[in-house]
């Protein structure tokens, strides 16, 4: 059970099987059956109360990690300590990551000293504990800073996400967790596919396919991503990580999971595995040829509409998006087939013979004009949870992304009609 890092009054149950987690519409198939049984009185409620049995996972796990870490460090002086003379900062954001301190950094022999917000608090006094959270990095990286640590470690709420900062004070989150996780990877597995949301830039593509890897680029939805791996795995390409740039990701061989624990169990070990090659650089300089979008925002546009009827209106929106694309009533304007691993109509249909379920609308279009050639993208997202629709944009030239917004309020908001059913404050 987890709210993650939304509010307290934002809690909700997570399903598991051997297979893995269970997929949104898998999710609402259960709950509408549920639904039905009770409206039915199907279903008879036991008023008996079984004994619970408890059971310690989270000792089980942290003496896990640990045995991870010290198997693939091997340490040739001390084997059980391999994080001696490391310095490793975690901001637990008041979320449940503190036993990753505690229990597993510091039994390996690391100075935790400048740690943050390690005592659970639902209430968050402190920031959001959310890797992509501004505060939290900034806080992170300030400790980092402060006391000359060899890295800076950010978790969300339930640990399935994650973030780092380098000894140097840089945040590595988003694009540049990916392509972190990328170079480990594809240092171990030459040659694999990496996946990711469609929200990823066009230089990381690049990192990813200079260092001799293949990017798939998916839908939004951390599941999407990490059932597209498992997908691709099953049907004859590899496919060794998942990462959506919210910070969630996922291993092959870690079972598909989204565990940010375990993400940064593989950056620790590469660390340690640089000072033993005699390497002074952190674990930044893996990194440090990605290149940046120059520009990048995402904004959103609440539906204006009985709750009821939002979900059917941002999907008029999408859809009416993808026509007015297609139909070439946008100058320069290109829906991205996002890759060539059988994926078209711009991240919302596998084409393959097993394609997944939609659960929720989104095109992602090409943007070019004549004096940059393609300078950017635009994406928009139906909203899962909330009764918005995300647009996120990146430009490699100055100006783009406003230039795109423009565009995308005059020569389709307004000409469709459809700003009269969404509120474009943010557009504006």
């Amino acid at each position: 059970m987890t709210a993650s890092h939304l509010p307290y009054t934002r809690n909700g149950l997570k399903f598991f099987t051997k297979k893995g987690g269970l997929t949104s519409p898998e999710v609402e198939e259960i709950c509408d059956k549920a639904a039905y049984k009770y409206a039915n009185r199907l279903a008879k409620v036991s008023t008996t109360l079984l004994t619970p049995t408890r059971v310690d996972f989270m000792s089980t796990y942290a003496n896990h990690l640990r045995d991870i870490i010290k198997k693939r460090v091997n340490h040739p002086l001390h084997y059980d300590t391999p994080l001696e003379n490391f310095q490793i900062i975690v901001n637990a954001g008041n979320g449940s990551a503190g036993f990753f301190t505690w229990d597993v950094l510091d039994k390996l022999g690391a100075d935790t000293f400048g740690s943050l917000h390690l005592s659970p608090d639902g209430m968050f006094p402190n920031h959001i504990p959310n890797p992509e959270d501004k505060t939290a990095m900034a806080l992170t990286r300030a400790a980092v800073l402060q006391n000359s640590a060899d890295l800076g470690i950010v978790f969300d709420t339930d640990v399935d996400r994650s973030g780092v900062v380098d000894n140097e004070g840089n945040p590595i989150n988003g694009d540049k967790l990916i392509a972190l996780m990328a170079a480990i990877v594809l240092r171990e597995h030459p040659g694999t596919t990496i996946v990711t949301d469609a929200r990823t830039s066009i230089a990381l593509a690049r990192f990813i396919n200079s260092r001799g890897g293949h990017h798939c680029l998916y839908r939004v939805g951390y599941r999407n991503v990490i059932d597209k791996g498992v997908q691709l795995n099953k049907d004859g390409i590899e496919a060794h990580l998942m990462m959506e740039t919210s910070g969630h990701g996922a291993l092959k061989e870690n079972y598909f999971l989204d565990d940010g624990a375990y993400m940064v169990v593989k950056i620790i070990i590469e660390m340690v595995r640089m000072k033993l090659e005699g390497s002074d650089e952190g674990i930044g300089s893996l990194i440090k040829d990605l290149e940046e979008p120059l520009e990048s925002i995402e904004l959103r546009m609440n539906v204006l509409s009985e709750p009821r009827h939002a979900k059917a209106r941002a999907m008029e929106t999408i859809e009416t998006f993808r026509s007015y694309v297609e139909e070439g009533r946008i100058q320069g304007w290109v829906l991205d087939s996002c890759g060539d691993c059988w994926v078209s109509e711009g991240c919302l249909v596998d084409s393959n013979d097993t394609p997944a379920a939609i659960d929720a609308h989104m095109y992602r279009s090409k943007v070019s004009d004549d004096e940059h050639g393609e300078y950017g993208w635009v994406h928009l997202r139906q909203s899962i949870h909330n009764p918005n629709i995300a647009v996120n944009m990146q430009s490699t030239v100055p100006g783009g992304c406003l230039s795109m917004a423009r565009v995308l309020r005059d020569k389709f908001l307004k000409a469709s009609g459809m700003d009269a059913i969404l509120d474009i404050t943010q557009i504006e």
